[in-house]
């Protein structure tokens, strides 16, 4: 029975969306013309303005690192980071609506696109977990959801990689990193996340951090 009510609420939200364009054709929320994209928020045109970077690059010289995913020129462990793109524009727009306006769905696009972008890499190597950076609970509760999860999720389930949702998690509230200048935001995130016990599981593993915006890299780190 709870089948075939779940079939008919999935039919009913079906049919209602298409009746509802009908009267009220969905619009991008950017450029005001038809959303004839799939998640009915954002047109083609638009997102087509969203390219990603070239190659990933290094998060320490911001070097892009078109053969391989170590930095040649940084003797330091460094991370290579992939990105949609820079934070301006469209983007900056989407994810402002994302994380401030509360249009999740907005995440999946986002996910797709850049899993996308990570699968095209012909160098790139195995991926065996996806972990999103945690945001603090208040917050969390205060939106809603955590952006980087709900992309992350979507990553994972694009490349069909395991998700870990909650192995990284804040053990205490910082202040926001935008809101402080680059020389103040090392500081102001170290020492507030944790992982998991079962750190085992990683031993010898390659690990995707999620987030949805780094600059100075100062949380990817931390995480890292």
């Amino acid at each position: 029975m709870s089948d075939f009510v779940s079939k008919c609420s999935r039919l009913i939200k079906t049919e209602t969306g298409d009746l509802l364009d009908l009267i009220y054709p969905p619009v991008c929320g950017l450029c005001g013309l038809p959303a004839d994209s799939d998640d009915r928020l954002v047109c083609q045109r638009c997102w087509n303005a969203v390219c990603g970077l070239e190659a990933p690059y290094c998060l320490e010289c911001r070097q892009f690192l078109h053969n391989s995913l170590r930095c040649s020129s940084c003797s330091v462990s460094t991370l290579a980071i992939f990105s949609l793109g820079y934070f301006d524009g469209h983007l900056q727009t989407i994810l402002h609506d994302l994380k401030f306006t509360g249009l999740r769905p907005l995440a999946g696009p986002l996910g797709r696109k850049l899993a996308q972008l990570i699968s095209d890499r012909t160098n790139m190597p195995v991926i065996d977990f996806i972990i999103p950076v945690p945001l603090h609970p208040s917050r969390k509760y205060i939106r809603g959801f955590n952006q980087a999860e709900e992309i992350a999720r979507e990553v994972g389930l694009r490349l069909g990689v395991r998700f870990l949702a909650d192995f990284l998690y804040t053990t205490r509230k910082t202040r926001q990193q935008a809101r402080l200048p680059a020389a103040r935001r090392p500081a102001n995130v170290r020492g507030a996340f944790a992982v998991d016990d079962e750190t085992e599981i990683l031993k010898g593993k390659t690990v995707l951090l999620v987030d949805d915006v780094t600059t100075t890299g100062a949380t990817l780190r931390e995480n890292a």
